[in-house]
């Protein structure tokens, strides 16, 4: 534990998962009163992550205090494991967004405490931060760093205005507008009918959105951690937490007792987002799934009076084709060692512009394969 000269702040590192559970109200507190969170600061999600990757890692989540109320949080990781020893968000990996959280007005002394906690909690050799997207308080953090530090891109996330479907609709070539009117109109004439799983039924939701999901992969380059059974596991944990806490729900689209495809949406303070979907494939082929969804997502977040919804990562065609503007998230690598510091950042750099390759649509069909058996592998390696 540690205080601030004037008295007022003090910052502590927990490393229980008791501390990590019993920090649950504050937690929730915190985040409705911070500018800069995304639903994968909730703590509905990150501790129904640690719950099922924490095995692999050892807790550092750092609470920065001022006169007794929570005013930061810093869900930090160390993982000794499979090379140098790194510092990790908690969540990294299953995450679209990670981020240091701060209450509204605090970021830049939360930011301090972190840089200055950052010696206290074994960081010793690498802090690698994933997935940082540009409104995120963890940029206060790097700037302010001034050892060995360099940040990469790591993915693109479209991002769309939630404007009225007449005026999306429009944005679309008259080819695409046509497909997609006709595909939606034959998903209501079968009388598919959208219903968000209340937070009773979301467990057995997202089993059944896991299952859509493999199915709609069959045959293409499913994510290998998708068919584990510790990922059915996070989105069963994450989608009755949020949906309970109002940061996530899954919408299913039904035809009389069946569902045929679902999605996890997350819904932060300026955002809902398309987490994951999946389909039958008979519904891949008789409707326009996409479109289905993005219509369903920007419904949501219209009601609820959110300006935007998230396609998250990827920046696939069928999402460019709504003309969404495309953020940057990027990763983050820290270091007061700058031999290792250049090693490490140099071959995470090969890595990330050879995934890049391989994810892109141009890549040739045996490029992706390869990747994929890969990818499989080494999750199955390090699990």
């Amino acid at each position: 534990m540690k205080t601030d000269p004037a008295g007022l702040l003090e910052t502590s590192v927990l490393r229980g998962t008791r501390d990590f559970a019993a920090l649950e109200g504050e937690w929730q507190d915190l985040y409705h009163h911070s500018s800069t969170v995304t639903p994968f600061q909730s703590w509905a999600w990150l501790y129904s992550w640690w719950e099922v990757y924490g095995n692999d890692y050892e807790l550092c989540l750092v609470t920065v205090r001022c006169d007794g109320v929570l005013e930061g949080l810093l869900p930090f990781m160390l993982r000794r494991r499979f090379g140098p020893k790194r510092l990790l968000f908690v969540g990294t990996g299953q995450s679209i967004y990670l981020d240091i959280i701060a209450r509204r007005g605090c970021e830049n002394r939360v930011a301090q405490a972190g840089s200055e906690v950052l010696g206290r909690i074994g960081f010793e050799e690498l802090a690698d931060l994933q997935q940082i997207r540009p409104e995120a308080a963890t940029w206060s953090m790097v700037h302010g760093w001034t050892a060995p530090k360099t940040y990469v891109w790591q993915t693109s996330c479209p991002v769309m205005e939630a404007k009225p479907w007449d005026d999306l609709l429009a944005l679309l070539s008259q080819k695409q507008r046509s497909n997609t009117r006709r595909a939606l109109r034959r998903a209501e004439e079968d009388g598919v009918r959208g219903v968000l799983a209340e937070a009773n039924e979301a467990e057995r939701a997202a089993s059944r959105l896991v299952a859509l999901h493999r199915e709609s992969w069959q045959g293409r380059h499913i994510n290998p951690e998708h068919l584990t059974g510790r990922f059915e596991c996070l989105l069963r944990g994450a989608a009755r937490r949020m949906t309970a806490s109002g940061v996530g729900v899954i919408s299913e689209f039904w035809r009389g007792e069946e569902v045929l495809a679902s999605h996890f949406l997350v819904i932060g303070h300026d955002f809902v987002g398309g987490y994951l979907g999946g389909a039958t494939s008979e519904a891949l082929r008789r409707y326009s799934i996409s479109p289905l969804f993005i219509r369903d997502g920007v419904s949501v977040a219209r009601g609820n009076n959110i300006p935007y919804f998230d396609l998250m990562w990827g920046s696939e065609s069928h999402k460019l084709q709504w003309q969404p503007e495309l953020k940057t998230n990027r990763r983050v690598i820290l270091s007061r060692n700058p031999v290792l510091w250049a090693w490490y950042a140099g071959y995470q750099l090969l890595r990330l512009r050879a995934k890049r390759y391989t994810d892109s649509e141009s890549a040739p069909s045996l490029i992706k394969a390869t990747a994929d058996r890969y990818r499989t592998l080494r999750s199955r390696f390090t699990r």
